[in-house]
């Protein structure tokens, strides 16, 4: 007989205690079917997120902690006598649903009672009515972020992809910079305390020369932390530039429109606080070859000039004038001195 491989030793043959993953999804759908309390349920919250399909209305219900994922199919939407929009508060009446090839869980409704303005909603429009009152959102406090910055402080959860967006964006264009890394919640109860202390630490602490605040995109539940009024104040009263990157989306938070500058994504923060030392190098050759031509031109009219001078002088019997290659070691100095200073800019 042969030997059994390793690789061979490791296989798993199925029995009928191992599921497929189409088999165990089919067991929970089969106890959510028949479950009588996931049934005929009535659950109150705030409808967020809400988009949809041709076929379907998608939207969540929450109450500012908690989500429930809802899918209303638009036949039935339009026997209702409501209009729905992120904000409302809601009673949805409906069935617990299991998705079998998505492996997810919903509720269906069947019917849907408006009781009014959510409260999240309403403490939301209120925040942004006394902020705009205040003037933090105004544009006359927005500062400009150096273009050539040495230190750059983060605030973002370090275990979240914004962090990754930002670094790489970052030094993609100068990998130079300094960035100064730091951890912050970005969802939850605690998480305004503590993008407010991240934001106030690196503004004070860090020397920093600009400060980028966000995460990577969610539901509105999510990103309730960018709402709050301790998140805008730290950034409204930061001396140090601050950019918020927070979502996909323009104007989604309040610390987006506080902020120094709204980035619509953690890479474009990176991409708006560093410039592109490439292109500016490139920008900058060129208009110190066209400087060195303009020179050279100006250079050449002058020689043209001492020339007739000195026939002139010749004829006169006086001094002759200076030499061509005085002018062509002239030229060859300032192109010397330009790639020195180009070459100490890059290294320091």
């Amino acid at each position: 007989m042969g030997r059994t491989s390793e690789a061979d030793a490791d296989v798993v043959e199925p029995s009928r205690d191992i599921l497929s993953v189409q088999q165990l999804n089919q067991r929970i759908s089969d106890v959510v079917d028949t479950s009588e309390p996931l049934q005929d349920v009535r659950c109150y919250g705030e409808v967020t997120n809400l988009g949809g399909s041709s076929a379907a209305l998608y939207f969540t219900l929450t109450d500012g902690t908690h989500e429930l994922p809802c899918m209303l199919w638009r036949s039935r939407y339009r026997n209702m006598d409501i209009e729905l929009e992120d904000g409302l508060e809601v009673i949805v009446h409906g069935d617990i649903d299991y998705w079998v090839e998505g492996g997810k869980l919903d509720i269906k409704p069947w019917r849907i009672t408006v009781v009014g303005e959510g409260e999240q909603a309403a403490a939301l429009e209120r925040l942004t009515s006394e902020l705009e009152q205040r003037g933090w959102f105004d544009d006359e406090h927005k500062k400009d972020p150096p273009r050539f910055p040495d230190r750059v402080g983060v605030v973002t959860s370090l275990q979240g992809d914004a962090r990754y967006d930002i670094q790489d964006s970052v030094h993609s264009r100068n990998p130079t910079i300094d960035l100064v890394m730091k951890d912050a919640s970005v969802q939850g109860p605690n998480a305004p305390t503590s993008l407010a202390n991240g934001i106030h630490h690196l503004d004070r602490n860090q020397d920093v020369d600009s400060i980028i605040v966000g995460r990577g995109g969610g539901s509105d539940t999510d990103l309730m932390a960018f709402n709050h009024e301790a998140v805008a104040e730290a950034i409204f009263t930061s001396n140090t530039p601050v950019v918020a990157a927070v979502g996909h989306a323009e104007d989604r938070t309040i610390a987006g429109r506080v902020a120094d500058r709204n980035a619509i994504t953690p890479t474009d923060a990176g991409e708006y606080v560093t410039a592109d030392v490439e292109q500016f190098l490139s920008g900058e050759v060129d208009r110190l070859e066209q400087e060195l031509e303009a020179a050279y031109e100006s250079f050449r009219r002058e020689f043209e000039h001492e020339k007739e001078l000195e026939q002139a002088a010749a004829e006169a019997g006086g001094p002759p004038g200076m030499s061509p290659v005085y002018y062509k070691a002239i030229i060859a100095v300032l192109v010397v001195l330009l790639l020195i200073v180009v070459g100490l800019w890059l290294f320091t």
